[in-house]
């Protein structure tokens, strides 16, 4: 009997099924099996090096050369690996490494080049290298197709991902849990989403008998909720049931789906309805409840959630406290978010990245921005470290009352904390400073975006 531990605590028994194969037992382009490096350490950290210092392939190249060591396939793996972020040097080692005497490359370092290539847009190289698998005679895994199938999913080219699956199907090959499910979430996403598609293929998947993960469910339900397509939900709930998911489990993550996309009414029904699963059913599921109570702007009803709660020996969770903190934030009642802070560390339920955004961004829009800025520097000593998130909202806030040079200072800091700055970081701080007739430093961004493109460009 195979246990899931679940994110809320409950362990998820999976009955025995003849056959059945579960997504995360395949995951793509490793192994279940935890074996010894079969290569030396010292060798893949001087190969990265290497690779990874310098922008001339000529100079590379000789450096490799110079350097005596036996290319297996297994170094090979690792160190492509690691230099996946430098994916273009990577490839050219991977290109490099495949014309020496005496080495062929193996089905796994196709599959990784393949990731590589897929991961930075470079289609038509990842095509290259699975026409070169072919040629050469290397077995294609079922692997080796979901991960075709995965990188234009996840660019939202949704009709060529079908067109591989069934590409996959006419040659022979058996999708997998994994195929099934990475299909299906680039189908559910707002990038070339395709409802209908994702309906048939999970009733495919459920006549296969793979058994879906959680966060494959979520993402799922979330889409069919959204698209109003609650029937096929219900029978997806119907069948988690039927292949050894606790109802409990089952509804949580229904009723989740519904208050994420606004179906309070729904959620709220399905809730009341759960008859003796009703008690351990509200354990699970009053966060999202509260949280769509507060979307809703029904604050009286929301705390009467949580005292309920509390009454039934249920503490608030940080979602809970950061979703009343947020509420009070839109409703400018600055104090109020404070206690809830206090309340929360009092109690010793640590605030998240999300939290203290949530309490920099209201700062900013009282005018409290010193505040803000003490809230983000303690982020940044004590955590959680600020993510992209929090930087963007920051610097969006500053550049929006007038204090673009302050969110110029970010974009060091992001660069400094390995967080690349998007476009629209630039852009938001670029019009910010041209706002506040500061040319000289608007010019001084508009370099630092090319510099940053070029950077990236000669590692990729």
């Amino acid at each position: 009997m195979k246990s899931f531990a679940t994110s809320n605590g409950e362990d998820l028994d999976v009955v025995s099924m003849p056959n059945v194969c579960r997504p995360e037992q395949e995951v793509v382009g490793s192994s279940l099996l935890e074996t010894s490096p079969v290569y030396n350490e010292a060798d893949v950290e001087q190969i990265c090096v290497l690779l990874s210092g310098s922008e001339d392939w000529d100079s590379t190249r000789e450096g490799l050369e110079k350097y005596n060591v036996n290319f297996t396939n297994e170094l090979v793996l690792e160190i492509i690996r690691r230099c996946k972020f430098h994916s273009g040097t990577a490839l050219r080692f991977f290109d490099w490494v495949g014309e020496r005497d005496g080495y062929c490359h193996s089905v796994e370092t196709y599959n990784m080049a393949m990731k590589i290539a897929g991961g930075t847009k470079d289609f038509e190289r990842m095509r290259s290298l699975f026409y070169e698998m072919r040629r050469k005679g290397c077995s294609i895994t079922p692997h080796t197709w979901t991960i075709m199938i995965m990188q234009y999913g996840r660019a939202g080219l949704t009709k060529i991902a079908l067109g591989i699956f069934e590409e996959m199907k006419a040659s022979g090959c058996e999708p997998n849990g994994s195929t099934y499910k990475y299909l299906i979430i680039s189908l559910c996403g707002r990038k070339g989403r395709k409802v209908d598609e994702a309906v048939k293929l999970f009733r495919e998947m459920m006549k296969s008998e793979h058994v879906p993960d959680k966060e494959f469910i979520e993402i799922y339900l979330g889409c069919l909720c959204e698209s109003d397509k609650l029937s096929h939900a219900r029978k997806c709930v119907n069948f988690l049931r039927k292949v050894g998911f606790s109802t409990a489990l089952s509804y949580s993550l229904y009723i989740r789906a519904l208050c994420r996309v606004g179906k309070l009414e729904e959620a709220l029904k399905l809730l009341n309805n759960a008859g003796e699963e009703r008690e351990t059913l509200n354990e699970h599921v009053y966060g999202s409840i509260v949280h769509g109570l507060l979307r809703k702007g029904d604050l009286e009803a929301a705390l009467s959630k949580v005292d309920e709660m509390k009454q039934a020996g249920v503490s608030p969770s940080v979602h809970v406290y950061t979703s009343l903190a947020v509420h009070y934030l839109k409703e400018k009642e600055i104090e109020k978010a404070e206690e809830v802070l206090e309340t929360m560390k009092r109690e010793g339920c640590k605030p998240t990245v999300v939290t203290y955004s949530a309490l920099i961004r209201g700062y900013v829009g009282m005018g409290k921005v010193d505040d803000a800025w003490s809230v983000f520097n303690q982020m940044k000593s004590e955590g959680p470290s600020p993510d992209f998130r929090t930087y963007s909202m920051f610097l969006s806030c500053l550049c929006r009352i007038g204090r673009s040079e302050e969110a110029l200072g970010l974009i060091s800091e992001m660069l400094g904390a390995k967080i690349v700055p998007s476009s629209v970081n630039f852009r938001t701080i670029f019009h910010g400073l041209n706002r506040e007739g500061k040319h000289d430093l608007a010019r001084l961004v508009s370099q630092q975006k090319l510099d940053l493109a070029k950077q990236r460009k000669s590692t990729t």
